[in-house]
């Protein structure tokens, strides 16, 4: 018998299009969802949208769409009329899920609202996917990835010190909300289900974009603890930082001060560490070294090519990546060993090469089903509809206003998370009220999680001031691990305790958790947690109904399993550098981020659930693998379908649109002020310039129409920066956004503390830190109708929880308790050798 996929048994009414919807159900989809795609009378706009296969137009030839739309059935109808509404209706009877990303109001006006479906399937989880949200001063405003970005993710923070902001390629900021989205829905499912009472959930792709660990995050707690607005790197902004030329291209690599050892020696130059120059970490953190080390480094890279320096690089636990196009990504060793891409055959296009699935569920008879291509206009329409019994009446008493629990209430996971993408996945599930344990060690100090390093010397925090604010105060304080604004921000709600693995006893403390939780989560290097007797094969044995979720860069297996990076090195590999660069600058500006590891964050708590459900159907555990970087890709998927489909590469591409003119950032009033501005066409091509008073522009042949421009656009771009830069961004897209313009000021970590729309949904919270203080943290990503709002527990401190899980959870006596103290398993501070 075929085992199940996790959510094969749910039907979900998808009414999206374009681009954040049917990302969310794709990803339902890839889980067994009975995905039924209701399409307009000529379809969803984004069968209109290139890339076509051998850019020929077509309903069945869009890149975009195929992508988008795997796995799913097409009914058409028409809800404009009376009879489309009531087959909808029918439809939602036999639903539990319905998706949307209608304007806010549509649905109502439709006679569609969530009052009307919940008297038709009470227990249905209706999920509305909005630029900013279901209520607030911003509500009815246009926008674009662009502009969202701009408004909600760091792009001020985003690109170099020295030049204009820059996005992210493609359409990330779309697909990351609905990727949010898909985990919101799993979220309410499992409430929904447990209750007989579905939801209304509310997802702005306003607030995931600021909800985001993409630099997002810990540039909002850098805000509140040294009051600095930090914006974009310089160029070179630590030690071994940056992306350099190599013989055949250019590599990113991840130095800093408290790793220069390894590269040192990576690069045959342990010499160096016996100078004093390089010999102490007070010594490298001074600013002079960034050049000063140069001097080194560059003649080391001239002479090797990019696939040298990875394979040197992995071999001495050096950070970096490739800095790789799309074409390189798709002939990767590791995503070929690895099998991620996959070929689909459709009618119109043939056999062609699409991006795998975001995680594996490993069951028992085989990972992952095979997709089914994306379906023609309507091709379901009759199967789907003629097989509807016509609905019933339901006389279910009325939900309650607010459950009394939160959805993931009783479930334990263990987190062995580190950096931003696996606290970042755990926080989400600690949010919605699962215990989070964080088992930590007082022998050794997770990098990059509790700070840069346990005892930061003040040099150290004085050279990260221009690209971040770590503690309070930029002071580190007695005890600098509870005081780190990035992991007081991802670690609220969950719990701390303390065991050392490398000895027996620890072994058994683990295992005893193991038999007492649900999950168990981790993003470490898979060599290195392996050896602590972190793996499916160990703790699978101990709690066969275990659900592990394992979250490595590149997989648990493959010839990058030892490769260690960061999320934009894993980013560089993919192409995502590449294609967003500054168009007329080389590769040594390639914009840093990780929306990578917001991705992840958001996949991995998404798998999570995911295998929990498959254990609930089955009775047994499994693991779950999501690898960061192959997650990733999907959110490329445009430009992976014009390779496979065309031979076409984008590279550098800056904030242009790949046809959208105007398209860009443009300064205004101000230092380091900035407005985003995109038009869709030609009406608001004409307001545009009515707004700006150049009504003579309209009939200018250089922009008489969308081609024209694009083909201009650099001309037609200095024309609108002329205007915008005399004028305040703030003032700029108000001014467009009421001429239904989208338009977005490129908003800094204190503009969006300030920002009304936020203030107006109750974006952010206050939470007290018992060793950092009271500060501003962000709230939950998505709003639920029915879901209570507890107030957020501060972080823990180091081994705040240890007695609570030693005696509650595990039922150790006191005395045991006191000797695990006297053998250093327990305790609240990192042992003296730990720097």
């Amino acid at each position: 018998m075929t085992a199940p996929m996790p959510l094969d048994d749910v039907r979900v009414i998808d009414l999206t299009q374009h681009a954040a919807g049917p990302f969310c159900t794709r990803v339902l989809a890839d889980s067994g969802a009975e995905v039924i795609k209701v399409e307009r009378p000529g379809g969803d706009p984004a069968r209109a949208l290139p890339p076509f296969f051998g850019d020929v137009p077509g309903l069945d030839r869009s890149g975009m769409f195929l992508f988008l739309n795997t796995n799913k059935r097409s009914v058409i109808l028409d809800l404009r009329t009376e009879e489309g509404r009531e087959r909808l209706l029918d439809l939602v009877a036999t639903a539990d899920v319905l998706v949307e990303n209608y304007r806010p109001g549509v649905m109502e006006r439709l006679g569609l609202g969530y009052d009307v479906l919940r008297e038709v399937q009470p227990k249905l989880v209706m999920t509305s996917i909005t630029n900013f949200g279901q209520t607030g001063p911003y509500r009815d405003f246009e926008g674009v990835d662009l502009t969202l970005y701009a408004l909600g993710g760091p792009m001020a923070s985003s690109g170099n010190a020295e030049h204009y902001p820059l996005k992210t390629a493609g359409r990330v900021t779309l697909y990351h909300a609905g990727y949010s989205a898909a985990l919101a829905t799993a979220v309410a499912l499992r409430a929904a289900e447990a209750t007989g009472h579905g939801e209304h959930l509310d997802v702005s792709v306003y607030e995931t974009a600021a909800h985001s660990i993409d630099m997002r995050l810990s540039r909002l707690a850098g805000y509140q603890y040294g009051g600095r607005v930090l914006g974009r790197m310089p160029l070179g902004w630590s030690v071994a930082a940056g992306t350099f030329p190599c013989k055949d291209g250019y590599y990113l690599m991840g130095g800093s001060a408290d790793r220069l050892d390894r590269t040192l020696r990576m690069m045959g130059r342990e010499d160096l560490l016996e100078t004093e120059e390089w010999g102490t970490l007070d010594q490298r953190s001074k600013p002079e070294r960034v050049e000063q080390f140069k001097e080194y480094l560059l003649p080391w890279m001239a002479e090797r090519t990019k696939q040298e320096i990875r394979d040197i690089s992995q071999g001495f636990g050096v950070l970096g990546g490739p800095i790789n196009t799309i074409a390189d990504l798709l002939k990767d060793e590791n995503f070929t060993y690895r099998r991620f891409f996959q070929t689909i055959d459709h009618p119109e296009t043939g056999p062609l090469q699409y991006p795998g699935y975001h995680h594996t569920l490993y069951r028992e008879d085989e990972p992952m089903p095979r997709r089914r291509r994306a379906p023609r206009l309507g091709e379901h329409t009759r199967e789907v509809l003629d097989g509807l019994a016509p609905r019933r009446a339901y006389t279910t008493p009325a939900a309650p206003a607010k459950r009394e629990r939160l959805p993931l209430e009783g479930m334990r996971i263990i987190d062995f998370t580190v950096v931003f993408a696996g606290p970042y996945s755990t926080m989400h599930l600690a949010e919605w009220g699962a215990e989070v344990i964080r088992v930590e060690s007082l022998q050794h100090f997770a990098s990059n999680t509790r700070g840069t390093v346990a005892r930061p010397p003040q040099s150290l925090i004085d050279s990260m001031k221009s690209i971040a604010s770590a503690y309070p105060d930029d002071e580190p304080g007695e005890r600098p691990w509870n005081r780190a604004g990035t992991f007081n921000h991802h670690a609220r709600n969950k719990l701390s305790m303390t065991v050392d693995l490398t000895r027996p006893e620890g072994q058994e403390v683990l295992h005893r958790l193991v038999e007492v939780s649900d999950g168990l989560m981790e993003n470490n290097l898979p060599p290195n947690i392996e050896k602590y007797g972190v793996s499916w094969e160990q703790l699978g044995q101990v709690n066969p109904r275990l659900v592990m979720v394992r979250i490595p860069a590149f997989g648990v297996e493959g010839p990058y399993r030892g490769y260690r990076t960061f999320g934009n090195h894993m980013e560089a590999l993919t192409g995502h550098p590449a294609i967003r660069s500054y168009p007329e600058l080389s590769y040594e500006y390639a914009p840093t981020g990780v929306p990578s590891d917001a991705a992840s964050g958001v996949g991995s708590a998404y798998a999570f659930l995911m295998g929990l459900r498959y254990r609930e159907r089955t009775g047994k555990g499994l693991m779950v693998e999501l690898a960061t970087a192959e997650n990733f890709v999907p959110l490329l998927g445009e430009f992976v379908m014009d390779y496979t489909m065309n031979g076409r590469l984008w590279e550098k591409m800056g904030n242009d649109h790949f046809w959208l003119a105007p398209h860009n950032v443009y300064p205004s009033y101000g230092i380091d002020h900035w407005v985003t501005i995109a038009v869709r066409n030609e009406e608001e091509w004409r307001r545009l310039c009515v707004a700006m008073r150049r009504e003579d522009l309209v009939d200018d042949p250089r922009f008489g129409d969308m081609t024209r421009r694009h083909a201009n656009r650099a001309e037609l771009d200095a024309i609108i920066a002329e205007w915008t830069s005399e004028r305040d961004a703030r003032w700029v897209m108000e001014r467009l956004q009421y001429e239904g313009i989208p338009a977005g000021a490129v908003m800094n970590d204190a503009e969006t503390f300030e920002d009304r729309h936020h203030h107006a949904r109750g974006f952010f919270q206050t939470i007290s830190t018992p060793e950092a203080g009271t500060h501003r943290y962000v709230g939950r990503a998505w709003k639920a109708s029915a879901t209570p709002e507890p107030p957020a527990r501060h972080a823990p401190l180091l081994g705040e929880h240890n007695e609570y899980v030693y005696r509650e959870i595990l039922g150790y006596s006191e005395a045991e308790y006191r000797r695990f103290e006297e053998l250093g398993h327990v305790g609240m501070e990192y042992d003296p050798s730990v720097r």
